[in-house]
């Protein structure tokens, strides 16, 4: 079991806090890749600790989110359109093609 340091950009950073978002979306590469379920994410700057209970592997963002449900991955938005381009954002579509995504389902620790 690891302790894996993470930031989680607003809103999004928000609704983990709020119990909205319940699955982080990120390429499968580096730490993400190597995560596993039991393993304590701590979400920067307030280090509050998540507990993954759920690690899934895609080929790209919209199975992600077809598969994991577009409100626990993006909680502000209905369209899978526009989740998929909130990842856009962040990520090149080669690097979505290169790596795959990680799905990290995730719990808030409490106390």
């Amino acid at each position: 079991m690891e302790n894996i340091s993470i930031n989680v950009q607003e809103p999004y950073y928000s609704f983990i806090l709020q119990g909205k978002k319940t699955v982080e979306g990120r390429l499968n590469k580096g730490k993400f890749a190597s995560i596993q379920v039991g393993d304590i994410l701590e979400l920067e700057p307030e280090k509050i600790k998540l507990v993954v209970v759920e690690k899934n592997i895609y080929k790209n963002f919209r199975e992600m989110i077809e598969k994991e449900g577009i409100g626990n991955v993006i909680p502000d938005k209905n369209d899978i359109d526009e989740a998929v381009n909130v990842y856009y954002k962040f990520y090149t579509k080669e690097q979505e093609q290169e790596f795959g995504v990680v799905a990290i389902k995730i719990k808030k620790l409490e106390g």
